[in-house]
């Protein structure tokens, strides 16, 4: 499940819609700003010891939907922030770990983006502890 989340902008990097995924920043006045955030990694989650999220510094390939083709990708901060430039329209984000481990994992997330605007959006990824 995708969660929506309003954060301030952060470091990344970026690339052009429409060519190969690169490192440069395109651009452009809308996009994406988001955090990719881990869940606490506790074994057990009590009312009295909260487990909260943390930060994950990992890679997102973005592609159209119905398309596996590549638009950009982007790594986001140790602090699991992004920004990433894009012109309007519909994106998939594909997340994956920077360690290439099974976990923790995320599932693809769908976004839209509007005109003159970058919209927000936090990747949650999941430990794989229960």
């Amino acid at each position: 499940m995708a969660i929506t989340a309003i954060l301030p902008t952060g470091c990344a990097v970026g690339g052009s819609p429409g060519t190969s995924p690169q490192t440069s920043t395109a651009s452009t006045d809308s996009g994406i700003d988001g955090r990719i955030l881990v869940n606490g990694n506790c074994p057990v989650i009590k009312d009295d010891s909260p487990c909260p999220d943390k930060p994950l510094s990992a890679r997102l390939t973005v592609t159209r939907p119905n398309s596996d083709a590549p638009v950009t990708h982007v790594t986001s901060d140790s602090d699991g922030r992004f920004h990433l430039p894009l012109p309007p329209g519909r994106y998939v984000l594909h997340p994956s770990n920077l360690t290439g481990a099974l976990h923790p994992a995320a599932a693809p997330i769908e976004v839209e983006v509007g005109s003159g605007v970058y919209t927000a959006v936090t990747v949650p990824f999941d430990s794989g502890i229960r």
